[in-house]
């Protein structure tokens, strides 16, 4: 198992702010009830993606990790709100 990266205040401190400005401009600029269909899908992307980059900076990932854990959270919710609507 490989050791944790050292902290880096910038770095963990801009991901999780990112991170976290992406999920309240999704939640409170885009309300859910507004969309249908890819739409949906894509207001998800984007908030899973921002979920992805909040959580690389509270468990300090390094960069690969940081892009595949963001890309997965993102794909992952838009294929949820897919399977959800129908």
């Amino acid at each position: 198992m490989p050791a944790k990266q050292a902290r880096d205040i910038r770095r963990d401190g801009t991901l999780f702010f990112i991170g976290l400005t992406g999920i309240v401009l999704v939640e409170l600029a885009v309300p859910a009830a507004q969309f249908s269909g890819g739409m949906l899908a894509l207001r998800e992307f984007f908030f899973g993606g921002s979920l992805g980059l909040l959580l690389s900076g509270v468990f300090r990932a390094t960069a690969r990790q940081t892009l595949v854990s963001t890309l997965s959270l993102a794909v992952g919710f838009a294929v949820g709100s897919v399977i959800t609507l129908f």
